[in-house]
């Protein structure tokens, strides 16, 4: 979908709807006529891929050819086989290629898959009408100077490559969409980069540096990872007026007072924002406050790092503030049954990964959360990580996360010694994993041992006969 959306391919007549919503239905519409296979499902129900079958592939490989659509070089096919034809998107999987150059003047794609044939066997620079460059992984490229001169660049892809330097004249692509920068070498973008108006997604890494006025980025939808670490109060209120933002990913350390507040308001501004990734090395999160009124339409919300922590959960995270929230990632300095009991009110929560920071840091004691019954609780959840809390299948009373496919918990083992403790999972029906964090601590060799099997016995008594491990 994106590379059709690099093409501009993907027209939409709907001012109102963007050309991933676009994307997405048409990749739905499909899925649903069976024509593809979504692969790579994520914890949100959403394809990262798809497959076709080979009758399929045989087919768009033959209308492709005869249309003249794509040219693929590889270890089959190493030269263009008709001299007649204009290549016009060409994909290179081989080092070993002869190419004629004369006859890629109209070309508008380029993809590289192979590191020895930028600047030795082609030059990049006479592509005048260029659209998609994607030289991921050429790890020989280090100088693109004259991408500046490419006018017509739809997507710029220098993932992984050795590229120390964007060129000032990174501002003359006016059509650019799509840039992407992970894996360079690149510190600092030129103060031009501020001029692509119709960015749509611009992917660095957390070391790099941005200009002032990324305020003018106004197309942004894409933000991915930016560091906020040093930057002034300028910087971060002109995140404000990215309005079209609907991915964003935030390395937030060494935050004051003012910093936070300007940063909540700029988030809370972005009112398409769907996914948000905040990363704060370690210690006490700071960036974000209790009274801070999050983006209604969040589906994600993720502060990935386990050295990093609430005091108590935020109380923004309830069912009212974030009723379309489908993936939670969090850790906090001690969770209590009551938190778990809110966030399984959650409604359309899919995958929640939770960490108590004093089991780990402070090597506090497990504990075992009772949650009570009433409403149904974790609805939709089909991933739960409770990590260093003893959240035992029995936790969840009946009737309570009826889609949970894979569920993680603590387990001391000298709990097996507790009288009538119950390690029955039957009453998850769907339950296809359960990972145990299995803790000796405190625990003798046969408490140990008994364990094992009480959980082996839980595991093979229930119908799906659950994957057990222990970790």
């Amino acid at each position: 979908m994106e590379m059709d959306i690099r093409r501009t391919c993907l027209h939409s007549e709907k001012q109102e709807t963007s050309l991933y919503e676009l994307g997405n239905s048409y990749f739905n519409d499909l899925v649903n006529r069976s024509m593809i296979q979504p692969t790579d499902i994520d914890t949100n129900g959403n394809a990262e891929g798809c497959r076709v079958h080979d009758m399929v592939l045989d087919l768009i490989c033959s209308l492709s050819s005869e249309e003249n659509f794509v040219t693929i070089l590889d270890d089959t096919r190493r030269k263009i086989p008709n001299s007649e034809i204009k290549v016009r998107r060409l994909s290179i999987q081989n080092t070993k290629i002869d190419v004629d150059t004369t006859r890629m003047e109209h070309m508008r794609s380029l993809t590289i898959f192979t590191s020895d044939v930028v600047g030795k066997v082609l030059d990049i620079s006479s592509f005048q009408v260029l659209r998609v460059l994607d030289l991921e992984g050429c790890k020989n490229v280090s100088d693109v100077g004259y991408v500046g001169n490419l006018l017509h660049l739809r997507y710029l892809g220098l993932k992984d490559t050795h590229v120390k330097d964007l060129p000032m004249e990174i501002g003359k692509l006016q059509f650019l969409l799509t840039l992407d920068l992970r894996g360079t070498k690149i510190e600092v973008l030129p103060s031009s980069v501020v001029q692509l108006r119709r960015l749509m997604c611009l992917y660095v890494d957390d070391d790099m540096k941005l200009p002032s006025g990324i305020g003018n980025l106004t197309s942004l939808e894409v933000l991915d990872e930016l560091r906020l670490s040093g930057v002034d109060l300028d910087f971060v209120k002109e995140l404000g007026r990215l309005t079209k933002l609907r991915v964003l990913r935030l390395d937030c350390d060494d935050f004051d007072e003012s910093l936070g507040k300007a940063l909540e308001e700029s988030i809370s501004s972005i009112y398409k924002l769907d996914s948000l990734d905040v990363y704060v090395v370690a210690g006490l999160i700071n960036c974000l406050s209790e009274d801070w009124v999050p983006p209604p339409q969040l589906r994600r919300l993720a502060f990935p790092s386990n050295l990093s922590w609430f005091e108590t959960l935020p109380s923004w995270i309830n069912p009212s503030s974030l009723p379309l929230l489908s993936y939670l990632d969090i850790t906090l300095f001690e969770v209590r049954s009551e938190v778990i009991q809110l966030l399984g009110t959650l409604p359309a929560l899919v995958y929640l990964e939770i960490r108590d920071y004093s089991v780990y840091k402070e090597a506090h004691e497990v504990e075992a959360p009772v949650l009570s019954s009433g409403a149904a609780l974790f609805p939709c959840a089909t991933e739960c990580r409770f990590i260093g809390i003893g959240a035992v299948p029995s936790m969840f009373p009946q009737g309570a996360a009826p889609r949970l496919k894979r569920l993680w918990f603590a387990f001391p083992a000298k709990w097996i010694s507790r009288e009538n403790f119950n390690l029955g999972m039957r009453h998850l029906p769907s339950l296809q994993q359960v990972t145990v964090e299995f803790i000796r601590k405190g625990a003798s060799h046969q408490e140990m041992e008994e364990a094992k099997a009480a959980l082996r016995a839980a595991a093979e008594d229930h119908p799906n006969r659950p994957a057990l491990k222990f970790w």
